[in-house]
């Protein structure tokens, strides 16, 4: 597998891929900058780095200054702080080790506490409760999700927990572990999260709105036709639950039904080269959406460059379309932006 940049047709250009730009910065900081750089990146985003590195030809000095020089500019003109409050904790928060922390904001130890839960094994920790309280409260979760659980925590645990449900959820549980595949890394890390929340968190108060969303997170990284699917199997027994999770539910492709409001203000916080990737290869009518959704000079480089054939692996096209459905739904959850007309809910 290989990442491979688009160039000019003169070969004396730079690579037009993100990754692989990002690959040459990357090496132009030399090992002690690039180690404070890849620990704030993902697995993923670091097996990119190293792909699109694999099949880069040799970079000259002067364009690593003509790279530099690019990015400098870019800087200036990002976006602004769309949370100046949430960053500078964000910010402290990583500088200081906990106890600085502490001593300077004392009104921190919820946050310290939270940080502390995530490092907490919670397979260990649900070993450690007892069965019957750990089945109350999955008594209320989708069977699935108590599949999963109980393929993960000892038999005789499991055998504990099962003998609390009802004849009939139960049976649903047993059946769904018969038939359980492996999660993915991702889905696996926000599984964890929901359960530490859910069983590690000292309030039970919104546990019903956390289902739904831990629920809809997975079902959002589906594909659409799965998710549809799952959605109306949930529908036959719980169309309550099901109208809540499609709600909840966002994809690049529902972009045409965003609101045009929403639209302007989504791709106003996206680089603009993550909407250049995203396009290649989608449907006219998304694309009309979003060039409809940019400014003129935006839209005219977006379509100058759809224009230019580019070898992009479909890893990276599916990536900045999930990067862009994921922050409609981080935007939509503080408020910034309606996923859906109201007269559509």
């Amino acid at each position: 597998m290989s990442i491979v940049a688009a160039y000019h047709d003169d070969g004396s250009g730079l690579p037009l891929s993100g990754g692989a730009r990002a690959a040459i910065l990357l090496l132009a900081l030399g090992s002690t900058g690039a180690a404070r750089i890849l620990k704030h990146l993902s697995s993923d985003e670091i097996r990119i780095l190293k792909d699109s590195a694999s099949a880069l030809p040799p970079i000259a000095p002067e364009q690593i200054d003509e790279l530099v020089d690019e990015f400098h500019e870019s800087f200036k003109k990002g976006p602004g702080l769309d949370g100046p409050a949430r960053q500078m904790s964000e910010l402290l928060q990583s500088a200081l080790n906990p106890d600085e922390y502490r001593a300077l904001f004392p009104d921190a130890a919820i946050e310290h506490e939270r940080a502390t839960n995530e490092q907490i094994d919670i397979w260990e920790a649900l070993a450690d409760m007892e069965g019957a309280a750990i089945a109350a409260k999955l008594s209320g979760e989708h069977p699935h999700l108590v599949a999963v659980i109980l393929s993960r925590v000892s038999a005789d645990l499991a055998s504990t927990i099962v003998r609390e449900f009802s004849p009939a959820f139960r049976n649903d549980v047993m059946r769904r572990i018969l038939s359980l595949k492996p999660l993915a890394l991702s889905v696996g890390k926000l599984f964890e999260s929901h359960l530490r929340l859910t069983y590690l968190s000292a309030s039970d108060s919104g546990s019903e709105t956390t289902s739904h969303a831990f629920l809809a997170e997975i079902i959002n990284r589906m594909d659409k036709e799965q998710a549809e699917a799952l959605i109306d199997a949930i529908r036959v027994n719980r169309p309550s639950d099901a109208e809540a999770l499609q709600r909840l539910l966002f994809a690049f492709q529902d972009l045409p039904i965003l609101p045009v409001k929403s639209r302007l203000t989504l791709f106003d916080t996206l680089p603009i080269d993550v909407t250049i990737l995203a396009l290649r290869g989608a449907p006219d009518d998304i694309k009309e959406c979003v060039l409809s959704s940019l400014g003129a000079r935006n839209r005219r480089m977006v379509e100058s460059e759809l224009g230019q054939s580019a070898n992009v692996q479909k890893s990276e096209i599916e990536g900045a379309r999930r990067r862009i459905a994921n922050e409609a739904l981080r935007l939509a959850g503080d408020g910034k932006l309606a996923l859906r007309d109201e007269g559509d809910e």
